[in-house]
């Protein structure tokens, strides 16, 4: 893969993040929780998981351990201990390459 492919890869993965950002600050409004405030936790999930893995491929190691660590807590808040744990590995794993102490 060449240099602009992967700045490429990352530049979508920071527009990614943002978007899930506002994602999650939108589901804590007040009539938003009322009314299936989850559905934007669980798109943000997503765009979080889909930032870390352009993060991988661009490898960009340490931005991609960070992403999947906001899917890891937002699964957390979904009660979806399984991805919440998944997330965390993978986390782990992008951690690792990026610095293997």
């Amino acid at each position: 893969m060449d240099a602009a492919t992967a700045g490429n890869k990352e530049r979508e993965a920071v527009q990614l993040l943002a978007e899930a950002e506002k994602r999650v600050k939108s589901s804590h409004s007040f009539l938003r929780g009322l009314f299936g405030g989850n559905t934007k936790l669980e798109e943000a999930c997503e765009m979080y998981t889909r930032a870390a893995n352009m993060f991988k491929i661009a490898k960009n190691w340490s931005a991609a351990g960070n992403a999947f660590c906001q899917a890891a807590k937002l699964h957390m808040q979904l009660t979806s201990k399984h991805d919440s744990a998944t997330c965390f590995v993978d986390a782990g794993n992008a951690y690792k390459k990026a610095d293997p102490q």
